[in-house]
């Protein structure tokens, strides 16, 4: 039975957002067309344009964030970036860095990595600029040292417009609407944010997984006071590779549905070790806020991108208290030879450039005696689109990175944010 609070407040909100976000494109659209066609000219318009911050939530909420690692090795414990609504009027203090220079060593690690062992399944006609600059530097570590040097001169340090242990934001009817979110390879629990707190503002609990068994560009865990480093894994494109990315999906699913149960702890009030708190001095994690905030019986849906699109189709048939899944450019090579069952209502988008016969062929299988399964193709997009990667880098560059498709890279995340806001509004009940 529909909950009239929660589908009142869906459509309340849905309606600003479109609007903001049609008046959103359209500005940058205007900003990116008055730019001067010289390359120094764009690289420097871009740096004043967004000269710190991502773009600020369009939602009638601010957006607050907790992390959350409980103990325990990879295989049986989980770290968590939960973004959820808070007050309209919450100052943005010390929000936090997009990437420090950790994570972006990470980053072109993993970029060197995939250049030289292109993921199987993956299309890979918008990189051709990162292969021709393998060639140019020939070997894994003159590729690395030249991307590292060439990273700090091009690229804009971002910070995430949202507040740590934030006020939560009075939950409407039985709760939050929650959705449970899986990055793709080379990513972890903040590179996708624009997705995860444009929702959150929506007046969503959106809760990103970092998965740690080697798909992202690296990650960590704690033992007692020691921090445990996690790399990415180079996967061979072998006899083995899909053995390695078969567990490693398996793993990524583990995951999700201890994610689901978690949350289930927190929204019960029960008392969560996190060990990311007894190792940080800054601003403690109070998990209580939480408790009793999260519809999780009527409306607990999936999200991923790439490696976690595939990784939310697999989750969802094995948990029961899913409604309903959103998976972009899923890459299902990691599932060719397994056999599972897509039973939820579900909204596949791919961009255009990304689709790829052999991954349709398993969902098609997957979903053969589901009805409920769309397709839609975002045009003008690259795989990287809904990820904030393209705006560490000026406009006149994300082309050559393959990160820009016909279509400049901001309005393609609006165009995104709206595409997933319409389709949870129309599940939320």
């Amino acid at each position: 039975m529909a909950t009239p609070n929660n589908k009142q407040a869906a459509e309340k909100t849905s309606n600003l957002f479109t609007e903001e976000c049609d008046e959103t494109a359209e500005s940058i659209q205007e900003q990116l067309s008055r730019q001067c066609t010289w390359p120094w000219s764009d690289f420097f318009d871009s740096k004043v344009a967004f000269q710190t911050s991502l773009p600020a939530p369009l939602g009638p909420f601010q957006v607050g964030y907790l992390d959350l690692m409980t103990p325990g090795l990879p295989q049986d414990s989980s770290l968590l970036r939960i973004y959820y609504p808070a007050p309209s009027n919450t100052s943005i203090t010390s929000p936090p860095l997009w990437a420090d220079k950790e994570s972006r060593a990470g980053m072109l690690r993993f970029i060197q990595s995939s250049a030289w062992e292109w993921p199987t399944w993956v299309n890979n006609s918008e990189f051709d600029p990162l292969f021709a600059a393998k060639k140019i530097f020939h070997s894994p570590a003159g590729f690395l040292t030249g991307f590292s040097l060439g990273w700090p001169l091009i690229g804009t340090v971002r910070t995430i417009p949202i507040v740590k242990a934030a006020p939560l934001a009075p939950p409407v009817g039985s709760g939050w609407p929650v959705v449970v979110f899986s990055h793709g390879m080379g990513c972890n629990r903040f590179n996708m944010s624009q997705l995860c707190y444009q929702l959150a503002s929506q007046g969503v609990m959106v809760v990103a997984v970092e998965h740690r068994e080697g798909s992202g560009f690296g990650t960590f865990y704690i033992t007692g006071d020691t921090v445990e480093n996690i790399p990415h894994l180079q996967v061979p494109v072998d006899e083995n590779e899909y053995r390695v990315r078969n567990k490693q999906i398996n793993h990524r699913c583990e995951e999700v549905l201890r994610a689901i149960d978690l949350l289930v702890k927190i929204n019960a009030g029960e008392a969560i070790t996190n060990v990311i708190d007894k190792n940080n001095n800054a601003v403690k994690s109070d998990l209580t806020i939480l408790k009793s905030s999260m519809d999780l019986t009527n409306n607990l849906y999936l999200a991923g991108h790439s490696f976690g699109g595939s990784t939310v189709l697999l989750a969802s048939s094995l948990n029961t208290k899913v409604k309903a899944v959103f998976a972009m450019d899923p890459w299902m090579y990691p599932l060719a030879g397994q056999k599972f069952e897509i039973a939820k209502p579900t909204l596949i988008v791919n961009t255009d450039i990304f689709v790829n016969p052999n991954n349709l062929k398993v969902i098609n299988e997957a979903s053969k005696n589901n009805s409920d399964v769309t397709f839609e193709v975002l045009e003008g997009g690259v795989h990287l689109s809904p990820t904030d990667l393209p705006m560490a880098f000026p406009t006149v560059l994300r082309k050559v990175l393959g990160m820009k498709g016909t279509v400049d890279a901001e309005v393609t995340m609006v165009e995104i944010n709206k595409i997933v806001w319409q389709w949870l509004k129309n599940l939320i009940s």
